[in-house]
């Protein structure tokens, strides 16, 4: 599923316009993700949480060239499903 499609079910479950539940979509992602950027984590009951993480840089070697290389530390985001969600996936 895209956004155009999660878009499409939730005006079609809630009798909305498509443009109104764009907006929904985009307010729920941009609350998501400013509590994120404040390294706060995220708590949908019954799917999962989602988590800022920081990776550190590492030595790794490049496949082809067998060169080694530094990748860069760099932000994250980590989720974890919640045991229903699991569950139901089966």
């Amino acid at each position: 599923m895209n956004q155009g499609e999660l878009t499409l079910a939730i005006s079609k479950r809630f009798f909305l316009t498509q443009v109104e539940s764009q907006e929904i979509i985009k307010f729920i992602l941009a609350e998501i993700t400013g509590d994120l950027k404040k390294g706060e984590r995220i708590s949908l009951r019954g799917f999962g949480s989602f988590t800022k993480e920081k990776r550190s840089s590492r030595k790794v070697r490049h496949p082809k060239t067998g060169k080694i290389i530094t990748i860069p530390e760099r932000i994250t985001v980590d989720f974890n499903p919640s045991e229903s969600l699991i569950q139901n996936l089966s």
